[in-house]
């Protein structure tokens, strides 16, 4: 009994190893960039949402100060406060994160804008409702209190 042992060189990968080997790594690559790609999609929308409160917050203050009605505006290209007299107010400008805006109260939407206005004594909000700050298959939902106009944001899937 001869023990002949035979080390036979691979020539290489089949083909058909190579496609199986691509294939699964273009399934990866796809997954990674459409999670990227949501995950973007919702920063964006909690930065606008979270840009839109401070902008009520300041809305709110100069109300209370300076009386008057102030109004805290958002659309996909900015962010801004505005007061009847002009005595506060300002825009973010193109900083501003874009995100589509809706509303369940019609009058603070138009034209894809939102605006919500604060005036009185309690610089109160002209009713209570929500802001949605859309991103794929879900939004930022910012709650406003009618009477206090505080506000609550929450993240829900649509």
């Amino acid at each position: 009994m001869s023990g002949k042992i035979s080390l036979r060189l691979s020539g290489g990968f089949s083909l058909l190893e190579l496609v199986v080997v691509v294939a699964v790594l273009g399934i990866c690559l796809v997954a990674a960039v459409l999670s990227l790609a949501d995950g973007f999609g919702r920063q964006e929308a909690r930065g606008a949402a979270q840009d839109w409160q401070a902008a009520a917050a300041w809305a709110q203050v100069g109300a209370l100060w300076q009386n008057g009605r102030v109004s805290a505006a958002y659309s996909s290209e900015s962010v801004a406060v505005s007061h009847d007299l002009g005595l506060c107010g300002g825009a973010l400008g193109p900083a501003a994160p874009r995100a589509v805006v809706t509303a369940n109260v019609r009058r603070w939407i138009s034209d894809g804008h939102a605006s919500v206005t604060f005036a009185g004594p309690l610089a109160s909000p002209d009713g209570g409702g929500s802001l949605y700050f859309h991103a794929s298959r879900s939004a930022y939902r910012v709650v406003i209190r009618p009477e206090s106009g505080l506000t609550v944001r929450s993240w829900e899937a649509e």
